[in-house]
């Protein structure tokens, strides 16, 4: 009875965190409309629709020019790589600003499992971006072969390789926020959760293939098992296939969280063990807590 009511109060505690997450950076000034709209939207459809513009325009020109028809494994790799990053950059900052200041005090209050405010994180960030990167990856792969015939006749939406980029995607998306979310509970800080992100992302995972033994480390980095995984194509061969490329993209994320849920709960207790006494931002939650249940 004990333990079903504590796991009835973790799911409450979590579902709560998701509603707060959600009014924390909504509004007119949100992260959301100022960096999820322009960077995981507009960006991806910008340079995919130019790209293909471009490449249509060569292709209908007479002369030495060829052009390469793009197949449906490479006809949303800006969707991959915009969509997905961006919202994992997103939920890397919102993790880190989250446990700083007044936010990190009152939230310290009212999630006293630390582990249940990243989750929480993690489902809302990872839902959106699931549901942002399904629809993009739609769109494109349906507007790719109607407005740019020459170059983008053989996308196929209803393909083997279509299905799964709309399937795929969205699990690397959450996966990827989940790896984004770990990373800023380790670090802690918003600036230095973002640069070990995008640094490992974009630096580490490529450059680590100059090094000896360098393709056979770079067959285990998560971002590109990850890609991998959905079923576009890469110069990039890992020790598996593509669906073992995701799952263990997954298995990274899952072990991440884990390793930062543990030094949210270290820096919990130094800072409990360090403080005299409940701040400001504690003190007026409680109050406000206590205000609701007299009234009730």
């Amino acid at each position: 009875m004990t333990a079903g009511f504590r796991g009835h109060a973790v799911i409450a505690q979590v579902w709560r965190g998701v509603r707060a997450e959600t009014v924390r950076v909504g509004g007119v000034r949100s992260i959301l409309l100022f960096a999820a709209v322009p960077g995981a939207v507009v960006l991806p459809l910008i340079v995919t629709l130019g790209v293909a513009t471009v490449a249509e325009r060569f292709a209908s020109m007479p002369g030495s020019i060829q052009v390469t028809s793009v197949t449906t494994t490479n006809s949303v790799y800006w969707v991959i790589t915009f969509t997905v990053m961006v919202w994992a950059v997103i939920a890397a900052y919102a993790q880190a600003t989250a446990e700083r200041g007044g936010v990190g005090d009152t939230a310290r209050f009212l999630f006293p499992r630390r582990w249940t405010g990243a989750m929480s994180r993690w489902i809302a960030y990872g839902v959106a971006a699931a549901a942002c990167s399904a629809v993009l990856v739609t769109v494109v792969m349906a507007a790719l072969p109607s407005l740019y015939p020459k170059v983008y006749g053989g996308v196929d939406i209803s393909s083997p390789e279509g299905i799964r980029f709309i399937v795929t995607v969205p699990m690397y998306a959450i996966f990827a926020v989940g790896i984004g979310i770990g990373i800023a509970a380790i670090v802690g800080h918003p600036a230095g959760a973002v640069v070990g992100l995008l640094g490992w992302t974009y630096v580490i995972e490529n450059a680590i293939s100059l090094l000896p033994n360098g393709y056979t480390a770079q067959g285990y980095m998560p971002f590109l098992n990850g890609i991998y995984g959905t079923g576009q194509e890469l110069a990039f061969t890992p020790p598996w296939g593509p669906s073992g490329g995701l799952v263990y993209c997954g298995g990274v994320a899952v072990v991440l969280f884990v390793v930062g849920c543990v030094f949210l709960a270290m820096r919990g207790r130094v800072r409990s063990i360090g403080s005299r006494g409940p701040t400001s931002a504690v003190r007026g939650a409680a109050a406000t807590s206590h205000t609701a249940r007299s009234s009730g």
